[in-house]
């Protein structure tokens, strides 16, 4: 994989930036960047953005405490194709004692903008699978920036009702390290309840979910789905007694 990162003279940057290259064994079937990718270039440059302030992985390990995303938005305007260079932005819009609010912006390879994302996130204690206070971070503090996201925030999901929905049993190529389902899955098996004709004459123009509970191996999953105006979709991933994740999945024209 080609990919640069560029830095800037200080060590702690309060907008950090990575760039990729769309490899043709990536590709979807639309030969574009799969928005399951993109999701990881996401989680995977907060990833550098923490560690290179000393609060990533790396750090918060030795406390037995991880970051874990909470929420997600994406907007997209269009998605870069095989052999298209792409640079993700990141920065910190604002915290409190339980969430931290991440944003993103998506460029092409002149800078044009292609879409931009929101996130919340929560660091998690892995011995009490409680949350941690974020006001021991203090580096949040110092690198909040107001550079504005213009997307709206999450919207709500209620219950989805769905006569006949679609089933998944969580498998080994669902878990992660943390051994509950990793959360581009969850993403991925949503996008699976749409057929190929309509990714192939319509994009997904912006995605939502929110991460509720933990789903493990083994664990019987119905994936629901509701369609609530043209094509935007209410979306819900649960079993007979718990939700995991709520949704939303609205489309555009190609």
């Amino acid at each position: 994989m080609k990919e640069n990162q560029e830095l800037s003279e200080s060590p702690v940057q309060p907008v950090y930036t990575h760039s990729y290259t769309v490899e043709p064994a990536e590709g979807n079937a639309q030969q574009e960047l799969p928005l399951p990718l993109l999701v990881k270039r996401i989680l995977e440059v907060a990833t550098l953005h923490a560690e290179s302030w000393g609060i990533g992985y790396s750090d918060l390990i030795k406390k037995q405490q991880v970051w874990v995303l909470s929420r997600l938005s994406i907007e997209m305007s269009r998605y870069p194709r095989i052999h298209e260079c792409y640079t993700l932005e990141t920065w910190i819009e604002g915290y409190n004692k339980h969430f931290s609010s991440r944003n993103f912006a998506i460029y092409d390879a002149n800078g044009n903008p292609c879409g931009y994302a929101r996130t919340i996130w929560v660091v998690i204690d892995l011995a009490t699978r409680a949350s941690v206070d974020l006001s021991q971070l203090e580096y949040i503090t110092r690198n909040i920036t107001d550079r504005p996201c213009p997307i709206d925030k999450q919207s709500r999901v209620r219950d989805v009702h769905d006569d006949s929905p679609a089933t998944h049993r969580v498998g080994y190529i669902d878990i992660d390290l943390n051994r509950h389902v990793n959360s581009v899955k969850y993403i991925e098996h949503l996008l699976d309840l749409f057929d190929l004709e309509r990714y192939d004459r319509q994009r997904v123009h912006r995605f939502e979910i929110s991460y509720a509970n933990e789903a493990r191996y083994g664990t019987p999953l119905q994936l629901l789905k509701a369609e609530e105006a043209p094509d935007n979709f209410a979306l819900e991933i649960r079993d007979d007694k718990t939700v995991y994740c709520k949704g939303r999945i609205i489309f555009e024209n190609r």
